[in-house]
């Protein structure tokens, strides 16, 4: 039976991806635990997504976040924008991604969408994105699980690239999570985490080897939810717009443990957990199957 949460009452693309995954990129994701996927999001789902998220953006709703310092342009996020507005909707569930998740996981036999979030930049945002990794936000447990990151503006290295440590996801650990911002709001979410701290990579980053993932619209970001990520603030007069997108296969199951982001209630609280049994699937109405 279809859910009536997959209805949409908008026009949107009804273009695909302009070309498929290719042996090279699926190679470099699984090596590297991130890889750069270039031209393929069409450009009319550019437009229509860069307009969903600067509409957001002024919007400035109460459930979105601020983590820059006060005082200074903004780094703007906000978490499940695909459960209040129908352009993000249609991007999780109709638009291209769900068969980026296809070619990439090759393994699954359903793909279901987990959520999606907003990550913007404004002009000369300085707060940079701290060190870590998606998993240990997560109450997700399994190997198919992909995130899938489109900006929607030209990103460089001055301008708030994100930094992958390549080959961290094959590290075996998982890391304590971290707060975007240092308020207990956010990071009393985190005290009680059952993961390792993580090593000071801002000191020793010229011991690793990094992927800078400058990107243009059109291009794509996979990483793994082990790869250990962060980014600079934006120095440019540009904006950096994106927004990543989470699906997972029909193996995932669900795992909510107490550093999980659905206790840390100014990212979620504008949303309410489903209620699964734990090491259960999670397909339901708010993590609904896109495929088939």
């Amino acid at each position: 039976m279809r859910s009536a949460i997959l209805d949409i009452d908008i026009t949107y693309p009804a273009s695909g991806l302009i070309r498929p995954v290719s042996d090279e990129e699926r190679a470099a994701y699984e090596r590297d635990g991130a890889a750069i996927v270039k031209g393929v999001i069409p450009q009319d789902w550019v437009d229509f997504m860069r307009a969903g998220v600067a509409r957001l953006i002024e919007q400035s709703d109460p459930s979105s976040q601020n983590y820059a310092d006060d005082g200074d342009p903004r780094f703007f996020s906000l978490t499940f924008p695909w459960m209040f507005d129908d352009a993000f909707k249609a991007w999780a569930i109709h638009g291209p991604l769900k068969h980026v998740t296809r070619q990439v996981l090759t393994d699954v036999t359903e793909v279901i969408f987990f959520y999606d979030q907003i990550f913007a930049k404004e002009p000369g945002a300085t707060k940079p994105t701290p060190w870590h990794q998606d998993l240990p936000f997560l109450p997700v447990k399994g190997d198919q699980q992909i995130r899938i990151w489109v900006p929607f503006d030209k990103v460089t290295a001055d301008g708030g690239a994100i930094h992958y440590l390549r080959g961290s996801h094959k590290w075996g650990v998982i890391y304590h999570p971290v707060g975007f911002k240092n308020i207990p709001a956010i990071t009393d979410t985190y005290l009680n985490s059952p993961y390792e701290d993580m090593p000071d990579f801002e000191a020793d980053y010229g011991k690793y080897d990094w992927l800078v993932a400058e990107a243009e619209p059109g291009d794509l970001l996979l990483h793994h939810p082990r790869t250990v990520h962060g980014s600079l603030g934006n120095l440019t007069n540009n904006f950096r717009r994106a927004v990543t997108s989470f699906y997972v296969g029909d193996q995932a199951v669900w795992n909510p443990h107490v550093a999980n982001m659905f206790n840390n209630k100014s990212l979620t609280g504008h949303v309410t957990a489903p209620d699964l049994e734990v090491g259960g699937p999670i397909e339901c109405d708010m993590f609904p199957k896109v495929w088939p």
